[in-house]
């Protein structure tokens, strides 16, 4: 759904541990409950205030290997929470022949962030690849354990009705009537990315409240896909789902 992050193939350049990676368990235990704050494109987890966890999306926190000391934790956290968050007024400039990326501001296009070349590599992997395919970027596979995903009442779930990258985009909130989350540019040309978790763009631009989650229902005995899909759209958007 959002960017893929596989580090056991990324960090090899400043890699100083070897083996099985260890995490903050007590982060990952099925009795915490991470805080949320309702940001621009809707619910937000926060990670704790530590540098082996970031914020890796909506719903998801990413655990960092405890084995790398407190500055190497902090500094692949800021990697990660720049490329998982974006901010509205801003996007992501991506050069797909350097293969470097950045954030920068939407109207001034004034650079932010600075992405390490690694990282950059990872995290727009698939972006750069489609702008230079000879560049022959791996694209990891999820992060698996590395990954923890929080249920914090998403009102729908991801499906094939929408590919963000078919819109183009100057900032993130040009992506969000899309229910998309962020804005990728290259050199010549522009486009949304991954599809958000609650579609909290959809209910602003519909002029409808996102105040209150559904649980997508069971799947009705011999119910066609169509069929399943129209029902869940008209439970959560109501009659102008098939506007």
């Amino acid at each position: 759904m959002f960017f893929t992050i596989l580090f056991a193939m990324l960090l090899n350049p400043i890699r100083s541990v070897e083996g099985t990676p260890t995490y903050q368990e007590e982060y990952r235990a099925a009795s915490y409950v991470p805080q949320y704050y309702n940001s621009w494109r809707g619910l937000q987890v926060i990670a704790p205030n530590t540098p082996y966890v970031a914020a890796a999306g909506p719903d998801s926190l990413y655990f960092i290997d405890t084995r790398y000391n407190n500055e190497t934790a902090a500094h692949i956290k800021e990697q990660i929470e720049w490329a998982m968050l974006p901010n509205k007024d801003e996007h992501f400039f991506i050069d797909e022949i350097a293969a470097t990326a950045s954030v920068r501001k939407a109207d001034t296009k004034e650079v932010v962030f600075e992405f390490d070349p690694p990282f950059a590599r990872v995290f727009f992997a698939r972006f750069m690849n489609k702008q230079n395919p000879s560049l022959q970027l791996p694209e990891h596979e999820d992060g698996g354990d590395w990954i923890v995903n929080y249920n914090i009442g998403s009102l729908f779930k991801e499906r094939d009705i929408l590919a963000c990258s078919d819109h183009g985009c100057n900032s993130a909130s040009d992506c969000t009537p899309h229910n998309c989350d962020s804005c990728h540019h290259a050199r010549v040309d522009n486009e949304c990315e991954h599809p958000t978790v609650n579609a909290v763009g959809a209910c602003k631009n519909k002029k409808k409240k996102c105040n209150k989650a559904f649980v997508d229902p069971a799947r009705l005995s011999g119910e066609t896909d169509a069929a399943y899909y129209a029902r869940l759209d008209a439970l959560h958007w109501g009659a102008e789902a098939d506007e």
